[in-house]
């Protein structure tokens, strides 16, 4: 992997974790959104924070992180390893922390290991 691939696939992970930094500590934690949510005169985000509370009681970032690196794994594929990056990191930070974890480790493995040449473009005819 180039440098400026590997400088790309580090601002997005970065920019994931900042909005899911965002949005646990501006949404998710402070005492006073869940009340404020549940008043008539709710805020713009709070629909957000209901759709994405669930999301993370259920390990859905965790999972789509392992599966994610799991399938970059087996199957090949960047995109896969970027995927598991950004969605462990979004796990980390959204309290699905232990299956996040996993499948960051398996994107850090996808996206950094060498890729082996083809046997069938590496043979010469004969």
């Amino acid at each position: 992997m180039s440098r400026i691939q590997l400088m790309k696939v580090a601002a997005a992970v970065a920019a994931v974790l900042a909005v899911a930094l965002l949005a646990r500590f501006l949404m998710v934690e402070p005492r006073g959104a869940s009340l404020m949510c549940a008043s008539e005169q709710a805020a713009w985000w709070c629909p957000l924070r209901s759709a994405l509370v669930p999301v993370f009681q259920w390990y859905v970032f965790g999972i789509v992180s392992v599966v994610a690196g799991l399938v970059g794994l087996v199957f090949g594929g960047r995109a896969w390893g970027v995927a598991a990056l950004c969605a462990g990191a979004a796990g980390l930070v959204l309290y699905n922390a232990e299956p996040a974890a996993v499948g960051f480790v398996l994107g850090l493995i996808v996206v950094t290991r060498q890729r082996e040449p083809s046997r069938r473009r590496g043979r010469k005819l004969r």
